[in-house]
């Protein structure tokens, strides 16, 4: 699809802005400004955790709608746990910050941005969306995130259906967003996690029961 001359200039305006501030931007961010976020932001997770626990209950009775579950944990895992955290740590701003990570996750024209933030998520979350992939692929997270979302576009606008292997495979995907990376994301940055989504700063609770507990509330 070409593009017109308007769409054109402004998207070598936004290449210029986004070279101009790419190094500035991944100097500046701290591993403090993620974990801030996340402490103030304690049950982001949840609606994700929720949408992908229904997509589990309807995997065996209807593929189609295990999928759309699915496809909807794994878009919120990614937006809501991943990606949205950091560009609140670069633009301080709700609906910017909203509108930057719509664009990155879903808008081709704006894969720059997404390599943005795909570079902090790595240096400060641990986790490469571009190069991880699960145990049972040989295909990047990524890319099986588009293939998840092209099948649920399908679903979406023309009303197609999806097969028990669509279904299981978009289910493994937002298993592996939610239940994987985004643990793996909040132990690297020194928090922790209750229930499988409910951020935790208190070093000292994942020792309560144990000896070392004991010890501590007893200081």
């Amino acid at each position: 699809m070409s593009i017109t001359p308007e769409e054109a200039a402004y998207d070598d305006y936004m290449a210029e802005l986004y070279e101009e501030h790419k190094k500035e931007a991944i100097e500046e961010f701290t591993g403090e400004r993620l974990q801030s976020y996340y402490l103030d932001h304690k049950l982001l997770a949840k609606p994700a955790f929720d949408a992908l626990t229904e997509a589990r209950n309807l995997l065996s009775t209807n593929a189609t709608a295990g999928l759309i579950f699915s496809a909807i944990a794994m878009e919120v895992g990614l937006k809501d746990t991943l990606l949205k955290p950091i560009v609140f740590g670069l633009v301080h701003a709700v609906s910017v910050a909203t509108l930057i990570t719509d664009l990155a996750v879903s808008h081709t024209g704006m894969d720059r941005y997404r390599e943005l933030l795909i570079q902090i998520l790595r240096e400060h979350g641990g986790v490469d969306l571009n190069s991880f992939k699960r145990p049972d692929s040989n295909k990047p997270i990524w890319q099986e995130i588009r293939e998840v979302q092209k099948q649920r576009n399908s679903i979406l606008h023309r009303a197609d259906t999806a097969s028990s292997e669509d279904a299981i495979l978009a289910l493994h995907v937002a298993s592996t967003i939610m239940v994987t990376l985004f643990p793996t994301v909040i132990t690297k940055i020194g928090l922790h996690l209750h229930g499988g989504y409910r951020i935790c700063g208190d070093w000292a609770c994942k020792y309560k029961g144990t000896q070392i507990g004991k010890i501590i509330d007893g200081i």
